[in-house]
């Protein structure tokens, strides 16, 4: 269960992630900001990129588990930050491989559950969505969900 933060930590931890999306955006590069507002992944295409933010710092490290640090950037409102760090980075990381559940004829993805009764939390069935697809870090996780769905109409992405 996720703690419940404050008002003045909920307003500080929006304001990096605002700021979080900004650098990315300045930088050029399209992701997708996911997760827990206070430990949020950073997804480009099928990959989550390894970086991490701490308090307003984000760092950016040769591998998404534990890896070593590379560089770091102050996220601030105007953004300073040298260029070349970055792209040798997004070049020399390991990044994460991640996984979605598409259907295969539409362009529609795994996004969450609903339950036929609320009271039953057992018998939930997926929901498909154009955005915010639930993510999977393991191919063969993401394979035993349509599995165990009998989602033969979909795909492993």
């Amino acid at each position: 269960m996720k703690r419940p933060l404050e008002r003045e930590l909920k307003q500080t931890i929006e304001k990096r992630n605002k700021r979080l999306a900004a650098f990315f955006e300045q930088l050029g590069l399209e992701v997708e900001i996911i997760g827990d507002m206070e430990t949020p992944a950073v997804i480009k295409e099928q990959y989550c990129l390894s970086c991490y933010v701490h308090n307003f710092n984000l760092i950016f490290t040769d591998h998404y588990d534990q890896g070593n640090e590379l560089y770091r950037v102050k996220l601030q409102k105007e953004q300073e930050y040298e260029t070349e760090p970055i792209v040798n980075w997004l070049k020399t990381a390991t990044h994460r491989r991640i996984f979605r559940i598409k259907m295969k004829e539409q362009d529609l993805y795994l996004v969450g559950y609903n339950f036929k009764d609320k009271d039953s939390p057992e018998e939930k069935y997926p929901v498909f969505g154009k955005y915010a697809p639930k993510i999977y870090f393991t191919e063969d996780y993401a394979t035993d969900l349509i599995a165990l769905y009998n989602l033969d109409y979909c795909e492993v992405q």
